[in-house]
């Protein structure tokens, strides 16, 4: 009998300790939008900024978020995001972090931009939509995204690259390109031209 509440007492411990390890980052991120959530955007860009690293977000040296960025995710989601250094990120940045997402140095987003690691497929005659397994995200150095562009699930954007507002991102992105939502356009060609 002893043995047993001891048994016991260690599992439940160990529960305890796994559910802890879980939700620590979500309790961390809660008390940042309790703490700063409430100033305004572009204010406080430092401090905003140092306090997403202290949920354990990996945040390089002089990157900057001009208002909190919107995590989705289950699980220690601040493990899955990596930013470069001198990064800026506009209001309404998303990242769905169901993979990870890696971004490189120098990368400027505009606003509500969207970094989405998994999606549902078109649903079948046979029945709802499933779930497709979620694909990493890699934004090289010195990529520019335009305001309401958004990344799909697995694309790579090269390094230098341009992405036009409002274009949706669903395959790679060679580096030192200009996407517009009709056209992609080698910005090494167009700059040898000039």
């Amino acid at each position: 009998m002893g043995h047993d509440l001891a048994a016991a007492g260690r599992d439940r411990r160990g529960r305890q300790a796994a559910r802890s390890s879980v939700q620590t980052p979500w309790l961390r991120f809660y008390g940042l939008e309790l703490a700063i959530g409430w100033v305004p955007p572009f204010v406080v860009a430092r401090l905003r900024t140092s306090m997403l690293r202290a949920t354990g977000v990996q945040v390089g040296q002089n990157t900057l978020f001009w208002h909190l960025p919107t995590l989705l995710g289950s699980g220690p989601i601040h493990k899955r995001l990596r930013i470069g250094k001198s990064c800026g990120f506009n209001k309404g940045a998303v990242f769905e972090l169901a993979a990870p997402i890696e971004i490189g140095n120098n990368v400027n987003a505009g606003h509500d931009v969207m970094f989405v690691t998994s999606h549902r497929a078109r649903p079948t005659r046979a029945g709802a939509a499933e779930e497709t397994e979620p694909k990493p995200i890699v934004i090289g150095d010195g990529v520019w995204l335009g305001a309401r562009s958004t990344v799909l699930p697995g694309v790579t954007i090269g390094a230098g690259s341009v992405i036009a507002a409002g274009v949706t991102v669903a395959n790679d992105v060679a580096q030192n390109t200009l996407l517009t939502g009709t056209a992609a356009i080698s910005l090494s060609r167009w700059r040898s031209k000039q």
